[in-house]
């Protein structure tokens, strides 16, 4: 499968492509993530087609928003679980998420991006 980028399909193929899955994060921001970076979780994102985004950081959940329009994204988490975590992938996640202007997919490479600048990389969670 080659790349393609947010506008060379419709929104509904994008939803279709993103739904129906889960994302784990691979990368924020540059920096792989290690096993110790995942001592609590594996940070997600879940797209349904209806706009809601659920997810997880790695320790908490989420339940929000994810808007398409054109070339552009942004994700809301909304509200959010309040347990304690203790390493820094939270805090990451949640700046990443914030800095997402749109994405694309290289094979099956879910890239979140500001601009040109990937923020955060995902792959489908294996079945």
């Amino acid at each position: 499968m080659g790349t393609f980028v947010l506008n060379s399909c419709s929104t509904t193929d994008l939803i279709n492509q993103l739904g129906g899955k889960e994302w784990n994060v691979k990368s924020i921001m540059g920096k792989t993530l290690t096993a110790n970076d995942l001592a609590n979780g594996t940070p997600s994102l879940n797209f349904s087609d209806n706009g809601k985004l659920f997810g997880s950081t790695g320790c908490n959940s989420f339940a929000g928003s994810y808007k398409l329009s054109g070339t552009s994204m942004s994700l809301e988490p909304g509200s959010m679980t309040k347990m304690f975590c203790p390493e820094r992938t939270e805090q990451d996640f949640l700046k990443a998420i914030n800095k997402v202007t749109n994405f694309k997919m290289d094979s099956s490479t879910l890239n979140l991006l500001n601009s040109a600048t990937i923020v955060m990389s995902l792959i489908p969670k294996a079945k």
